[in-house]
């Protein structure tokens, strides 16, 4: 078994690397024999591998990597998602009617990076050009869920730092920037979240997956599908495990 990194230097396949007791295949080199290539967040193979099974293909990692290919599937699918478009008329319409719009300027984007919060009553003179447009649905709470191979593998609620400022927070978009961490110690998220999760990872061709997903009155919606999440501590454990069992 190897690891085969989105990059060289990616801390969360160093650490699933050492704990598993592996090596990281290198994205440049000769050809090599695999038994089972891990493929941590890569949209393609750049170095010839000869490999009997691969954890997560490019092809569909590419898919979850792109926003608009994900929405697709997970509208073929019947995925619970946000309401998307691509058309920048319908999405000023949403403005117009009081709903709140996310403008996404990149389709591969990760972190928060390219997204742009429009709000009705912000001073705005139309919404400017972008590939995808969502309408912002109000959560609860948000959770991340991983899966492996259509079970629950571990699970994380989004919490607030306690020692982020009060007009530092941002609720809307709630990563390490807007003042939030993953909690993992007694996380139970909704059976909807769950359910939804399994859905999104499989709708997109997965072996494994993270799913992020908001939650509010009964309902979820999946917002992405990560393929090469954060690890360390009890969800790296968690992934160790599973992939030492799965072996």
């Amino acid at each position: 078994m190897k690891i085969y990194p989105y990059m060289n230097g990616s801390k969360s396949a160093r650490a699933l690397a050492d704990g598993l007791g592996i090596k990281i295949l290198k994205r440049e080199g000769p050809a090599r024999k695999v038994d089972v290539l891990i493929n941590w967040g890569c949209s393609k193979i750049e170095r010839a591998v000869n490999v009997e099974k691969i954890l997560n293909h490019p092809d569909f990692v590419g898919l979850a990597a792109n926003k608009l290919e994900t929405f697709k599937k997970f509208h073929a699918y019947e995925v619970p998602t946000v309401e998307w478009t691509t058309s920048q008329p319908e999405a000023e319409g949403w403005l117009n009617n009081g709903e709140t719009v996310v403008v996404r300027e990149k389709l591969t984007g990760h972190s928060g990076e390219g997204i742009d919060i429009v709000n009705p009553e912000d001073n705005h003179v139309g919404l400017q050009k972008a590939p995808l447009y969502t309408k912002y649905t109000k959560k609860k709470d948000e959770y991340r869920i991983h899966v492996f191979q259509g079970e629950i593998l571990f699970q994380q609620r989004k919490a607030r730092k306690k020692e982020v400022p009060d007009e530092e927070v941002n609720w809307q978009v709630r990563n390490l920037a807007g003042g939030f961490i993953f909690a993992n110690d007694g996380v139970d998220a909704p059976e909807a979240c769950k359910h939804a999760a399994i859905a999104a990872v499989q709708s997109l061709g997965l072996d494994f997956g993270a799913a992020d997903i908001g939650y509010k009155d009964g309902a979820a919606v999946v917002y992405e599908v990560n393929t090469a999440c954060g690890l360390q501590g009890k969800n790296l454990e968690a992934y160790v495990n599973k992939l030492r069992e799965f072996l």
